[in-house]
């Protein structure tokens, strides 16, 4: 890098305007050459072709040959055009062609420099501690101007967006540029009716949670339109009413059991474009691990005292896994694993013993006439759960007729649990059921 040294003329003398220029071009490239050797010492990169051009342009520059400087500079500027990764370095090649221009007294041609150079960063400021005013000065009007083109740029597409009825990328436009830009609230009144109308084909179209937005935008821009405030509320009437059937069908399938249909269904509305309110979906969520808990507490309880069948009926009420796990993915770990309880052998006289209901067999004429000439045995293998209701496997000992309306009899039977040490147990006992004359 080449020395800078802040002497009032290389070649020939100035006026004292020109060396405060001059001064502040040699504070101003210092301090950027320093940043850029130490930038490409610590990526231990060589010094590229454009960063030699910055430095030798400083040297033209202090020469006093200041259209040698522009063209280095531009060739720079030309190399720096398509690349997008190097702002700073566009920022600083514009300043110091501006600057350069200056030193020919070519005042439009630094404005458009430096109008270039706010084109790249709307926001970049020289510091008044570095440059002279007439260059600050000059800074001022390129910004407002640049400022002014930007502006009537927005204007332009924000009155296309309007045209083509997209209000929403003209919204977008013109609220970031609000604060910048004069004449843009003007526009406000035509993006509430742009909204309004396309609320409206989705209020139309079913699409409630959309027209709602709509509307709502609509009243952001213009709070006393009121066909949107009326159709704002109506929506929202509308909206209710559909999330109070939508909840109620929910709760419905909850209520059968049907975990699996529900917990898709969740899923889906939260997904869906026309959602519900968060606090429906959060009391939905809320439903759904009370219902859940009390499955995974019956489970536990059913694998405690071995009741067989209603571990059967639990697992195939259950989804495989749960599309949103906040649903009771914590819930479903705490299924204790069961291992299931054979169901133990009991005497006759046990069993009978905590019989609580009795039917007795429905006789046919021809079944009264057969126990009519001697007592009839009819040996039912049976079996009890833990709740004391029967299952019969096997009944034989007489006509097929008369064992099975032992059969069915026997079937309506109800026992008292037996219970071991543990609690309540299945068990397996053969009655002989006798029917006497």
């Amino acid at each position: 890098m080449s020395g800078c040294e802040c002497k009032p003329g290389a070649k020939r003398k100035r006026d004292s305007e020109q060396h405060e220029m001059r001064l502040a071009m040699c504070r101003y490239i210092s301090t950027v050459l320093v940043i850029l050797s130490l930038a490409i010492a610590a990526a231990g990169m060589p010094a590229d072709e454009i960063s030699d051009a910055l430095t030798r342009a400083e040297s033209l520059y202090f020469e006093a040959k200041f259209k040698d400087a522009i063209e280095l500079l531009q060739h720079a500027d030309d190399l720096l055009r398509p690349r997008t990764d190097r702002m700073t370095d566009k920022i600083n090649v514009k300043l110091q062609l501006a600057l350069a221009h200056i030193g020919l007294n070519e005042a439009a041609l630094a404005k458009t420099s430096l109008r270039e150079l706010y084109a790249v960063d709307p926001e970049y400021r020289l510091d008044p501690q570095q440059f002279p005013p007439k260059v600050l000065a000059l800074a001022d009007e390129a910004k407002g101007e640049q400022n002014e083109a930007r502006c009537q740029s927005v204007r332009t597409d924000a009155r296309k967006y309007l045209q083509g009825g997209n209000a929403v990328a003209a919204l977008n436009l013109t609220q970031s540029m609000k604060s910048k830009c004069s004449g843009l609230d003007g526009m406000e009144p035509e993006m509430a009716d742009l909204f309004y109308k396309t609320g409206v084909d989705a209020y139309k179209a079913g699409q409630f949670a959309d027209a709602l937005e709509k509307f709502r935008l609509a009243l952001k821009l213009s709070p006393k339109h009121e066909l949107a405030a009326q159709y704002y509320e109506l929506t929202q009437s509308k909206l209710q009413v559909n999330g109070d059937r939508v909840l109620l069908e929910w709760r419905k399938g909850l209520a059968a059991h049907e975990f699996r249909q529900a917990a898709i269904r969740f899923e889906q509305m939260k997904g869906s474009k026309d959602a519900p309110p968060p606090q429906m979906l959060d009391q939905m969520r809320t439903d759904y691990r009370s219902a859940l808990a009390s499955l995974v507490e019956l489970w536990n309880r059913s694998c405690a005292t071995g009741d067989a069948l209603t571990m059967e009926t639990i697992p195939q009420q259950l989804p495989e896994h749960l599309p949103d796990p906040s649903l009771g993915d914590d819930l479903l770990a705490q299924m204790k694993p069961c291992v299931k309880k054979g169901c133990m052998p009991v005497t006759t006289q046990l069993a009978l013993a905590r019989l609580k209901l009795q039917v007795n067999p429905t006789l046919t004429p021809a079944l009264q006439d057969i126990a009519r000439r001697a007592p009839v045995t009819v040996h039912v293998k049976t079996r009890i759960d833990e709740r004391g209701e029967v299952s019969v496997l096997d009944a034989q000992g007489s006509t097929g007729i008369m064992n099975e309306a032992v059969r069915t009899a026997v079937e309506h039977w109800r026992f008292a649990p037996i219970m071991d040490d543990k609690g309540p147990r299945c068990a397996e006992v053969d009655i002989p059921v006798v029917i006497k004359p």
